[in-house]
């Protein structure tokens, strides 16, 4: 589930949603998925997600198959959960206890680390090295506006020596150290 939401944009309540009918995976000059999820905060549009998110949803969707639970109208995350709510919040659980287990739950700054954060370091890795990506594709793709990607990312301070790893970049250097 980490290295999806890293490379995808979405929101928790995208993760609950998604569906393998909203996943399309995209291969030709560039591999890529196409995420077509039910509305969410107002937006509609298909998410790009990065190629690295296809042999994660690939491998995914095969362990579920086994257990015949691959079939367009299956969750992706959680099918065993019928209760979405409980799903997404069983996901956090899980979450907490890797960020906490390795020491990672709290960020410098005192805030505390959320499903949520892997969208903004998804945000936050595409400004670093979308090379020159513009804003307002940045902010269709990621379902929202682009005024709240200059309000809260592209006027960030940061070091042009960040990870071009997103989950490094998210972890920070501790995390080749930590896994």
């Amino acid at each position: 589930m980490i290295e999806f939401v890293a490379n995808s944009f979405i929101r928790p309540i995208d993760i609950k949603n998604m569906q393998h009918k909203h996943v399309e995976v995209i291969r030709g000059d560039n591999t890529y998925q196409r995420l077509s999820l039910p509305e969410s905060k107002k937006h509609d549009y298909p998410i790009v997600a990065m190629e690295q998110t296809v042999h994660v949803y690939e491998e995914l969707k095969a362990d579920r198959a086994e257990s015949e639970q691959a079939e367009p109208d299956d969750y992706v995350f959680m099918p065993e959960h019928a209760n979405r709510d409980t799903a997404l919040r069983r996901l956090q659980q899980q979450f907490n206890y890797l960020l906490d287990d390795l020491g990672f739950k709290t960020v410098p700054r005192g805030e505390e680390r959320t499903i949520y954060s892997l969208r903004h370091t998804c945000i936050m890795h595409r400004l670093l090295e979308g090379d020159k990506i513009d804003v307002l594709t940045l902010a269709r793709n990621a379902r929202t506006s682009d005024e709240m990607i200059e309000r809260f990312y592209a006027s960030m301070p940061f070091s042009c020596n960040e990870s071009k790893d997103p989950l490094k970049f998210f972890f920070g250097e501790r995390f080749a150290c930590a896994i």
